[in-house]
């Protein structure tokens, strides 16, 4: 009897193996960390900004998982969307800029339109960066990146109800430094980036980094001859520090990110209409539209830290934020060399952010945080339907064009406070409370007179809407020794309510615009340290959350061919699951990481959410229901100050349905069906071998996808009804030179 298992298949058991015998393993780590006489800590210590103090990972009762600077180096990341592949629970989508996603733990959102928030929060140092189209970010000079998971209500408040992400930049300091990658790789890949951070004296540094990031588009427009999904995107941030005195420091940040792209939003599997398959271009990797879909983003901001501590411990802490940013979008709807209909859209943002937090001094029985923030957001919208010279095909006159323009000014309070209490040596408590005040004034006009035939709405709406939010937290922390730590926590969190700024159907114009707010409970325990002397770093974490009135933004199947895009409260979900991750240097030079996660994230109640307003409760939500995966670094010594490297990560995911009627195909309006509605699961692979000096740099050779996954990452049914998917890039390779001087 012969038994073939493929390679992709066999990576995926060996990671979930990997990360079985770690959990199962992790008693007997406690109970050895616990009677260890000395831990010389060979893992370096973490500390996090999870609890708007810092504090050590360990101490800290949240599920956190921190990329850090080593493991940014040393692996094949460079832009925040990476991380999706290294972190539990975590899923990114950036296939294309309008649908920019961050979800955690099976909940995410996306800035569809300016009405509507997104559900993790993304921050710079603190300082909150906006809209989700913020995820294009260079990771060269960033020194940390903490992965909240769950509902952050207290700390961070109304976009922060499925978890946050906190970047935190390498500031300039006492230290020179001069960091820089280059990458050339297949697809003529181009990756550039540059980091000098100088003490100009012994008040003064500065620091100046930049990024550029270059790929051809694999998927080729026939008709043009252009190449689409490429990468042409770019990078600056400049920062100076301040620091006159051991009790006062300021930093000021500039930056801004460009993207300018020939956009792949979806390769059609279908006609137009969803009636027949795609006869224009049936294969993967080449389309047929009569024009270029293309995307740009041009996002810019300061940022200011005032940080004053006082004799007796005590700080005072000042955030402030100034961020614009400016997205537009070129799709040809209809996905065809017809030329039929096409949308241009663009968004505006210009928000101020201000914190201010007061901190009691660390080492005392109780301590506290006490803060305020206040947001001001100005989100604008300007978007076109604009019919073809075909477009009688769909009752409109040539030229005719369907309007959406509008503003919402939103404006956001909180008070917030948190205590920590140590009952004894090892017990301690945390209590916590927020309250939020939003308020959203909305001046939006909408005319489709152009498209009778869409039956969509046509009218100006003036109105305003106020949520207020209490949201609690409180944990119980237990320190089993100095190294570890077992945790309890319940927290809530909140998502406001917005309005449905698309092009809605005239049935739910003007009532069925208005949505209300979301709401979180949160159930987690969890166990984290340090084991083996050190050794060893592990965390374990069980969490159970209950959203309700959960807003659902979806395209709605009607039926016979007809779509609905639905913003509503229009559901209950429950999410809840295991996360592990675990840390080992068990020989020199050797450092393995390894990490896991099961999820069950369902709609508890979603009566009329699926085709034709059908029942689809207990359905799952779109997210894996496991996922696992390793990376291990080797550095041996060759000769004199060189050094031989390499690294090797890989990540699996299992598949899972986009859309809450939980489908793999669709059937088409003339018979037969096209795939639709599940992405299939991802292998991940990638390697880096190369030799590194003592002088500071690094060339190595490296390879991504190595399984040459081409698994679906995009499944898309759009306005007409044409059903599409986007795939992952193939394999390729390339070759990297590093420096670090410092």
């Amino acid at each position: 009897m012969t038994i073939t298992i493929s390679t992709r298949a066999l990576a995926a058991r060996c990671a979930c193996m990997m990360v079985g015998f770690a959990c199962f393993g992790m008693p007997a780590a406690i109970a050895h960390a616990a009677a260890s006489d000395s831990n010389p800590g060979s893992i370096e210590e973490i500390t996090v900004n999870a609890q708007k103090r810092d504090a050590r990972l360990t101490d800290t009762p949240v599920a956190v998982s921190v990329v850090g600077e080593s493991w940014i180096a040393r692996s094949n990341l460079t832009a925040l969307e990476d991380l999706a592949d290294v972190v539990p629970n975590l899923t990114i989508f950036s296939d294309f800029l309008y649908n920019s996603t961050v979800t955690m733990r099976g909940v995410g959102s996306y800035s569809r339109n300016v009405g509507f928030d997104e559900r993790v929060g993304l921050y710079l140092d603190g300082i909150y960066l906006g809209p989700s189209y913020a995820i294009n970010q260079n990771l060269l000079d960033i020194a940390q990146v903490e992965v909240l998971r769950g509902p952050q209500g207290t700390f961070f408040g109304r976009n922060a109800i499925a978890g946050a992400i906190n970047l935190k930049s390498q500031r300039p300091g006492d230290e020179l430094v001069v960091k820089g990658r280059a990458r050339l790789g297949t697809h003529d890949a181009l990756t550039l980036q540059g980091l000098v951070a100088v003490p100009v004296d012994d008040v003064w540094a500065i620091s100046l980094s930049a990024g550029l990031q270059k790929r051809d588009g694999q998927v080729e427009n026939t008709l043009t001859g252009h190449g689409l999904g490429g990468e042409d995107r770019k990078a600056l941030r400049a920062q100076v520090r301040f620091s006159p005195n051991d009790r006062f420091e300021a930093f000021l940040s500039l930056d801004r990110n460009e993207l300018d792209e020939r956009a792949l939003i979806g390769d059609p599997l279908s006609d137009a209409f969803g009636a027949t398959p795609d006869s224009f271009a049936p294969a993967y990797g080449e389309v047929a539209f009569n024009t270029d879909p293309a995307q740009s983003l041009t996002a810019q901001g300061a940022g200011l830290d005032l940080r004053w501590t006082f004799a007796s411990g005590t700080s005072l802490q000042s955030l402030t934020g100034l961020r614009e940013t400016k997205a537009a979008m070129r799709n040809d709807t209809d996905y065809s060399p017809v030329d039929l209909f096409l949308v241009d859209y663009a968004e505006d943002y210009d928000h101020l952010s201000q914190e201010i937090r007061f901190a009691s001094a660390t080492g005392e029985r109780l301590t506290y945080v006490l803060g305020v923030t206040y947001l001001d957001i100005r989100g604008a919208t300007d978007r076109h339907g604009v019919a073809g010279a075909e477009g009688y095909l769909v009752g409109m006159a040539e030229s005719a064009d369907v309007t959406n323009t509008g503003r919402v000014d939103t404006t956001a309070w909180g008070l917030f406070a948190n205590a920590d209490y140590a009952v004894s040596s090892q017990l301690s408590v945390s209590a916590g409370v927020r309250w939020s005040r939003d308020k959203k004034r909305l001046d939006w006009m909408i005319d489709t007179t152009g498209a009778p035939a869409f039956a969509l709405a046509t009218g100006q709406l003036q109105q305003s809407r106020v949520d207020e939010d209490i949201s609690p937290t409180v944990s119980l922390s237990y320190a089993l020794d100095d190294g570890v730590t077992a945790f309890v926590r319940y927290a809530e969190g909140y998502k406001s309510g917005g309005y449905n700024l698309d092009y809605v159907s005239a049935a739910v114009f003007p009532n069925g615009v208005e949505f209300g707010k979301e709401s979180a409970r949160s159930y987690e325990a969890g166990v984290k340290g340090v084991a083996f002397d050190g050794e060893v770093w592990f965390s374990l974490a069980a969490f159970w959350v209950d959203y309700s009135d959960f807003q659902v933004n979806q395209f709605r199947d009607l039926g016979q061919g007809q779509t609905a895009l639905v913003i509503a409260n229009a559901a209950s979900v429950r999410t809840r699951g295991l996360e592990a991750e675990l840390r080992i240097q068990p020989l020199p030079g050797l450092d393995v990481r390894l990490w896991g996660a099961m999820l069950d994230a369902r709609y508890r109640e979603f009566t009329d959410g699926g085709v034709g307003g059908s029942d689809v409760s207990g359905n799952r939500m779109d997210a894996p229901r496991f996922e696992a995966g390793f990376a291990a670094d080797y550095m041996r010594p060759v000769s004199g100050r060189m050094d031989v490297f390499v690294h090797v990560s890989f990540s699996h995911a299992d598949g899972y349905y986009v859309t809450p009627d939980n489908i793999k195909a669709q059937p088409l309006l003339a018979g037969g069906t096209v795939p639709y509605g599940y992405l299939g699961a991802r292998d991940m692979l990638s390697a880096k071998l190369g030799l590194s000096h003592g002088d500071g740099w690094r060339l190595a050779l490296y390879g991504e996808n190595l399984l040459d996954d081409r698994s679906v990452s995009s499944s898309l049914r759009d306005f007409f009804g044409t059903i599409s998917e986007v795939r992952r890039e193939g394999r390729a390779f390339g070759v990297e030179l590093t420096v670090d001087f410092r």
